[in-house]
């Protein structure tokens, strides 16, 4: 069987040999997945990739089948339905996948009719002819799926890390107790400043072919590097005037060589990873809309902006950096989705440092370093989110009349001396928020006590 768009000379599949082709189709598709991932294929057709891939590959649970076209419902779902049913009957510990006709019916339902509370994490894979033929269709689906996998990424971050974000925090600040010197932290915004321009340094592939203009603006613009990108400006020269560094996990730290200069300061929030902190490096605190975050600037600094991030993304938090320094646009380096033979950052990043051979690993972090094309494309959708969203423009380009990007440290204070509060002080102030999330709730007693005075 093989359809054919009406009025048009395109068809779904090969006219030659559907099957051979959905096999090839069906060697694209992931296989690795993890019991808590969703695997969602878009594009059914006749089902020949899909029938091909439950019959030779692993078969993933759960399982997701979206035919973007209702009308093929009636016509092609007769033929692949009964034969899919078939081969996993002969697998009884196989779940049935959840299929679903029409884009627009799917678009509107409720989330919870298709999505776990224990997914984690969202994998799709587009059937090629429908990425050829109806490519604004595809991008308008893996929109929605981006932002869904946003959120249960955000989830899957809150269970994983939420236990170090709250020890981090009382330890954080304890250490800002017994080291102040060390520490600002963003109390208040500047007006918006005309031509006031910042760049946030990415560590895409892409950076490294960015080098000539970075070099030759960076008096031009204030320069925020990420973590990541650290490494391959400090060995091309350049030194930003910020590094921001928001991850809690262990492989930060391998983002931080060891020539990292003192003086270039940190932006970091409490629950931030310990590596940070332990730098004699300035740090910079800004105030995120974790529960803690939020408790502290009630009691403490009740003018201090919330740097905002719905993008989920690191950039996106540049932006909410650049606009309380009174930026009134801001540049993506370093920001692209290209890849060279698989790689997806930079050289010289702590992914590299971490990844040499002589040295042995548990789980390599090759995976975090290379993504397969399928995966990959999902995430240029994360540049239309931010452009949704960003309370500042997103340029491309420079004028030539930009000026110096200076001032930015008023915006900045010393922790005063009633900071940062007595474990007993901690608690009470939780006990007061009805409120506050119960895991964060159970962790404070317990964690709160590294600010309680030693005997």
């Amino acid at each position: 069987m093989n359809l054919k768009e009406e009025s048009s000379s395109f068809y779904l599949h090969s006219t030659q040999d559907p099957q051979k082709e959905g096999e090839r189709i069906s060697r694209q598709i992931p296989s690795d997945l993890q019991k808590d991932e969703l695997l969602v294929l878009i594009g059914i057709g006749c089902g020949y990739h899909l029938l091909s891939y439950l019959k030779e590959r692993p078969v993933p649970s759960p399982l997701l089948l979206l035919e973007p076209f209702g009308e093929l419902e009636s016509v092609a779902a007769p033929e692949w339905i009964p034969k899919m049913q078939s081969l996993l009957s002969e697998r009884s510990e196989t779940e049935i996948p959840k299929i679903f006709f029409d884009w627009k019916k799917f678009e509107s339902l409720d989330l919870r009719s298709w999505l776990s509370p224990e997914i984690r994490s969202i994998r799709v894979f587009v059937h090629p002819s429908y990425q050829r033929r109806y490519p604004e269709i595809c991008r308008e689906i893996l929109s929605f799926f981006q932002t869904r996998k946003s959120g249960s990424q955000n989830e899957a971050a809150k269970a994983e890390y939420g236990r170090l974000w709250v020890r981090n925090f009382f330890k954080h600040l304890k250490d800002v107790e017994e080291r102040r010197s060390y520490y600002k932290i963003l109390t208040h915004s500047l007006p918006t400043q005309p031509k006031r321009i910042g760049c946030f340094l990415g560590a895409s592939p892409n950076l490294e072919k960015e080098l000539d203009w970075i070099l030759a603006n960076k008096e031009k613009v204030f320069l925020l590097s990420s973590d990541t990108s650290l490494g391959f400006l400090l060995e091309s020269g350049i030194r930003p005037n910020a590094v921001l560094s928001i991850d809690s996990g262990l492989g930060t730290s391998y983002h931080f060589p060891q020539n990292v200069p003192e003086d270039i300061p940190i932006l970091t929030w409490f629950g931030g990873s310990t590596r940070i902190f332990e730098l004699k490096n300035p740090k910079i605190i800004y105030l995120s809309t974790f529960p803690l975050d939020q408790i502290l600037r009630a009691r403490f600094f009740p003018k201090a902006p919330i740097l905002e991030n719905p993008s989920l993304n690191v950039s996106g938090l540049a932006i909410s950096f650049f606009q309380n320094l009174g930026a009134e646009a801001i540049l993506l380096k370093g920001f692209g989705f290209t890849r060279e033979g698989g790689k997806t950052h930079c050289r010289a990043s702590g992914y590299e440092r971490y990844d040499r051979f002589f040295l042995n690993r548990k789980r390599s972090l090759y995976s975090a370093r290379y993504s397969p094309e399928s995966r990959w494309k999902t995430r240029t959708v994360v540049l239309d989110s931010l452009k949704s969203w960003s309370p500042i423009r997103i340029e491309t380009e420079l004028s030539a009349d930009t000026p110096s990007f200076s001032d930015w440290e008023k915006v900045l204070e010393e922790f005063h001396s009633p900071f940062p509060g007595t474990g007993k002080n901690w608690r009470s102030f939780c006990e007061q928020v009805p409120d506050l999330p119960q895991e964060i709730r159970k962790l404070v007693p317990n964690m709160s006590r590294l600010l309680d005075p030693k005997d």
